[in-house]
């Protein structure tokens, strides 16, 4: 102060007070940059676990696709006398109505996610409605659908222990009064009919599925900006069309039991889908495997080459279906 150096040392005081709070913000926002970047990496690998569950998920898809096929077969079978006594006695015919099987969503990435829904970044907002579409909305009705099905299952399985040959069967024992019932009974076809309708229902929903979560893992893997090769169960669409195109063509109608199918149907490839013409009515089909794919509204199915080369069954539900036959190519 005698040197009057007071403003020096106080200019030099305020400097260095700032520098301090410059550092401190510069902390400040080195350790928020460090926390964004750490939440967003538990984001991408809640994402990446999202879409495990969904490759997971369409094997279960898959399976339910194949045992739909398998007793769709069957009633048909019930509904149309097909069956013989031998059939029955022999136990080569799965009895239809006494077993199910559920179709449930892992949803481990999900529940994940919902603990940290105020940590997702902007640039995965948009994701964020087909998440809760698949895992809230679709997962309600397939969790609905299931539980509807399995009760109709434990009240047919109740039911049949009424029966006078009940515990002859509990035995191992098929007896006449078993084997007439398979066989002409209404009461069985009707059992059949109701099972097959909840197995419809279950069925389109797995289809649905199929089809959100492919589209939700392929929008995953752009936002993520993910250049890893994709599975090939990551589909259902077809890479490559020449199976279709050795599909394409005109068929004639050769074996139905009912009369609204046309007496032609006309396959063509549209943008790697199926389409199927009959009439007026254009359908696209998506793929499932190379001989099978099922239809936009989920729940119809066309097989080639079943049950013969140049043929193709189409089946919807309860007891619809058509056999057609190739007649001219593409």
């Amino acid at each position: 102060m005698e040197q009057n150096k007071t403003s020096k040392y106080f200019k030099y005081a305020i400097g260095e007070i700032i520098l301090v709070v410059i550092g401190i913000l510069i902390a400040l926002q080195i350790n928020n940059w460090n926390e964004q970047k750490n939440k967003e990496a538990k984001i991408v690998k809640i994402l990446k676990e999202i879409q495990n569950d969904i490759e997971t998920d369409l094997i279960q898809a898959n399976k339910m696709f194949d045992y739909q096929l398998y007793t769709d077969s069957i009633s048909k079978g019930v509904f149309n006398n097909k069956f013989t006594e031998e059939d029955y006695r022999s136990r080569r015919i799965l009895k239809i109505g006494h077993n199910y099987r559920d179709f449930l969503i892992v949803t481990n990435g999900f529940d994940n996610l919902k603990g940290n829904i105020d940590n997702v970044p902007e640039k995965y907002e948009d994701l964020l409605p087909a998440i809760k579409n698949i895992y809230v909305t679709l997962k309600t009705n397939i969790d609905v659908a299931n539980s509807t099905i399995r009760n109709t299952v434990y009240k047919n399985v109740d039911a049949s222990y009424y029966f006078n040959w009940s515990q002859e069967r509990i035995k191992g024992v098929v007896t006449d009064a078993e084997i007439e019932y398979y066989l002409h009974s209404k009461d069985y076809k009707d059992l059949v009919a109701n099972y097959m309708n909840y197995r419809i229902n279950i069925f389109a929903l797995s289809n649905q599925y199929r089809v959100e979560a492919i589209n939700l893992y392929l929008k995953i893997n752009e936002a993520l900006d993910n250049n890893d090769p994709i599975p090939d169960s990551i589909t259902y669409k077809y890479t490559d069309t020449t199976s279709i195109n050795n599909y394409a063509g005109t068929y004639t109608l050769k074996e139905t039991l009912n009369d609204f199918w046309p007496d032609k149907m006309i396959i063509e490839d549209n943008d790697h889908q199926l389409r199927i013409r009959g009439g007026e009515e254009r359908i696209d089909f998506f793929y499932y495997n190379e001989t099978t794919f099922f239809s936009e509204n989920y729940r119809d199915c066309v097989v080639f080459d079943r049950p013969k080369e140049n043929q193709f069954y189409i089946t919807g539900s309860g007891n619809s279906y058509a056999v057609y036959e190739k007649i001219t190519s593409k």
